[in-house]
């Protein structure tokens, strides 16, 4: 059998990976794209990295959704990310293939994630990369 998912219409970005890559705002400044929040104006590329912390925080510093690529979609009335091939990094036993690289893909991440106005709005607390932050469950 095939899986085939469809064609993703843009400009193929990726966000994030599990070996610690984080997009930042000097790459491609001025393609970035913003949106006026209450809290200032931030860059739609926040929200993704917003998302991988967020999953951290809410499986209890257990998962990190990462190495996240697509596109942003800004036909029609709101604009939306159509992502693919995440990766999924565990604080224990491996549980989803290769790219599962543990507490090194979570510490990765952690290492250069920068919390901006949408963490803060989240009210997502710090991201430590230290061995003891991330062994407690």
């Amino acid at each position: 059998s095939v899986l085939v998912e469809r064609e993703l219409p843009g400009k193929f970005t990726k966000y994030n990976s599990n070996n610690g890559y984080v997009k930042t705002s000097k790459e491609g400044v001025n393609n970035t794209r913003t949106i006026e929040l209450n809290s200032g104006k931030v860059r739609f590329e926040e929200f993704v990295q917003a998302f991988s912390h967020w999953v951290y925080v809410h499986t209890n510093n257990n998962m990190l959704v990462c190495d996240i690529q697509g596109v942003l979609y800004e036909e029609g009335r709101y604009p939306q990310f159509l992502l693919t091939d995440p990766a999924i990094c565990t604080s224990k036993s491996p549980r989803f293939g290769k790219t599962d690289m543990q507490l090194k893909g979570i510490r990765n991440f952690c290492r250069t994630h920068k919390c901006g106005i949408v963490c803060r709005g989240l009210r997502l607390p710090c991201m430590s990369s230290s061995k003891d932050d991330l062994t407690r469950p």
